[in-house]
């Protein structure tokens, strides 16, 4: 959170500099307009990029959004708006940045401003969804903070619009005007469709390769103090005490003091843990996520958010895996958002050898978008990750483990 304070008191001193010598200093309202246009060029980029690299993080955010506003109906629709409003946005702040068809993408950038920012609001006001995934995983900011970020970006936008015919590129050719146009519609295309089928191309989550789960799992407790308001019936004064201040031990003081309230400082505020809502639970009803992530051991774990949409393939590869870990030792856990029962129906219709466990299907898919994805755990490190069309041999596992040994030791180190 203080960081993302300094962060919008720098974008709020940038952008109410640009704002003031547009409308009030002509002189310099060009170098105003284009570093307006950078400025929100930027921003629509980086935006949209880090929701392209993890397109199915963004379906999940709009899926929030649209049960909250209770729009179920439109949730089959949810990835394809994903990847249509991650493809508008990296679009527009790359056309931007170019400065070419001014007059089209001025437009697009200044209706986006002025349907995000009233949505912004309302959600700062009424709390629907906790966190607006305006940068995806990458940058979490509470709604009230996307909102004063808004008011920043859509003042650019505006004066990008009001510049829009006045931008120079008449000098500038067609081709290359469209050259800019579609190479930002072959980069957005091309990276959410690589990232749909090999999972996000950049892994902003709390699983991400490297990370020490079990201490991700351990929310940050509140720093306080709490003070005790006492009146001095002498002089009529009201007084502060700690409970270490406090003279308990001089009657003749205590005697003049009159209790008033007690006061609560946050000196730092609660955090929420990371990993927050991952709990598992085996087949015989005993929880087990403490063993999964502090197995000192190699520990695969195959997540599937919801088997009657699974792909088969993948389970196909992983169950190869999980045949030849077990005559090594090696644990491998299926879990799944699926219930008992449709546990108990897909092992009736598949014939694949493994151990199963449940959990939040939210949280599985926190832990690796494709369904299924293969995990493999040691000693609560995220060793490594597949998608499911990536999934390897246990041969290739074999050859890797000395380099897993030395990766574990850099996390080790740099944990």
């Amino acid at each position: 959170m203080e960081n993302n304070t300094t962060l919008l008191i720098v974008l709020g001193t940038i952008g109410f500099l640009i704002a003031l010598t547009y409308f009030f200093i002509p002189k310099y309202r060009r170098l105003a307009a284009n570093s307006a246009r950078f400025f929100i060029g930027i921003v629509f980029l980086l935006s949209g990029f880090v929701k392209m690299v993890d397109p199915l993080g963004a379906n999940y955010k709009i899926e929030d959004y649209l049960t909250a506003f209770d729009l179920d109906f439109m949730l089959p629709l949810s990835l394809i708006a994903a990847i249509g409003l991650n493809l508008a946005e990296f679009l527009i702040g790359f056309v931007l940045i170019f400065g070419v068809r001014m007059p089209l993408f001025a437009w697009g950038s200044f209706l986006f401003m002025l349907f995000f920012t009233p949505l912004t609001l309302y959600l700062a006001i009424e709390n629907p969804v906790s966190d607006c995934g305006c940068f995806g995983d990458a940058l979490i900011m509470s709604n009230w903070e996307t909102f004063y970020k808004n008011i920043v970006f859509i003042i650019m936008a505006i004066i990008v619009f009001l510049y829009r015919k006045k931008y120079w590129e008449k000098m500038i050719p067609n081709w290359f005007k469209n050259s800019v146009i579609a190479v930002g519609l072959i980069v957005g295309i091309g990276v959410q469709v690589y990232a749909l089928r090999y999972d996000a191309i950049m892994d902003f989550r709390p699983w991400k390769i490297g990370n020490h789960i079990s201490s991700l799992v351990v929310p940050t407790p509140e720093k306080s103090e709490i003070y005790l308001i006492y009146k001095n019936t002498e002089t009529g004064q009201t007084e502060e005490y700690t409970s270490e201040t406090l003279p308990w031990q001089d009657e003749e003081k205590m005697s003049a003091l009159e209790f008033v309230e007690q006061k609560k400082v946050v000196i730092e505020p609660f955090i929420d843990a990371p990993i927050h809502d991952f709990m598992v639970v085996g087949d015989d009803g005993t929880e087990i996520t403490s063993f999964i992530m502090n197995d000192p051991n190699y520990h695969f774990i195959l997540v599937s958010h919801d088997l009657t949409k699974t792909n088969k393939k993948g389970f196909e590869r992983a169950n190869n895996i999980a045949v030849e870990a077990f005559s090594d030792n090696i644990l491998f856990t299926c879990i799944t958002g699926s219930t008992f029962d449709e546990i108990e129906k897909f092992k009736q219709e598949n014939d694949f050898d493994l151990e199963y466990a449940i959990a939040d299907p939210t949280a599985l898919k926190t832990i690796i978008r494709t369904n299924p994805g293969l995990v493999l755990l040691k000693e609560g490190y995220v060793i490594d990750k597949w998608a499911h069309r990536r999934i390897p041999t246990y041969e290739v596992f074999k050859s890797n483990v000395e380099k897993y040994k030395s990766n574990l030791e850099g996390f080790k180190e740099n944990r």
